[in-house]
């Protein structure tokens, strides 16, 4: 059974600056134009890390586990390039001391057409979390190949499909 979506329970930005919370104003008219999410710095200039953890359920979903990320941007063109790593972790051990592994990097696209539009990517995870682990997550925004030219704002959440 394809289970999520999960929200993080805790979103740490990271000193850098490049990554701070965000709403994002919708173009639209309508009475809820609004999101909140993760705020990435226009034009990028420099790795900028954000930590997740993510809480999971006593009875794991099954399916493949996946990060899924929708990002939205006021662009009609521009990639995010973003390299996800991740483990499990259970009570009784550390987080901070849990070894990551890197999956393969990410690139959401924008074109003509793509801007106030949710544009998504699900990035499949090495992880196999039990019930009531931890998932530590750390997503990685690299500049090499970063094209977006706009402040990006990133809502994720962890699914399994």
């Amino acid at each position: 059974m394809a289970g999520g979506p999960i929200y993080p329970s805790s979103v740490y930005p990271g000193p850098s600056g490049n990554l701070f919370p965000n709403f994002y104003a919708g173009s639209g008219s309508n009475a809820a134009s609004h999101d909140e999410g993760v705020g990435v710095a226009a034009s990028l200039g420099l790795d900028s890390t954000l930590e997740l953890r993510f809480p999971i359920p006593p009875t794991v979903p099954t399916g493949t586990l996946k990060l899924r990320i929708l990002a939205l941007a006021n662009a009609t063109s521009g990639a995010a390039k973003l390299t996800v790593s991740d483990k499990n972790v259970a009570a009784g051990a550390s987080p901070s001391g849990a070894t990551l592994t890197a999956e393969t990097q990410t690139t959401i696209t924008w074109a003509a057409g793509n801007n106030d539009q949710y544009m998504e990517a699900k990035v499949p995870l090495t992880s196999t979390p039990a019930g009531n682990d931890q998932l530590v997550v750390a997503v990685k925004f690299q500049t090499s190949g970063w094209t977006l030219a706009v402040v990006g704002t990133l809502i994720f959440s962890l699914i399994w499909e």
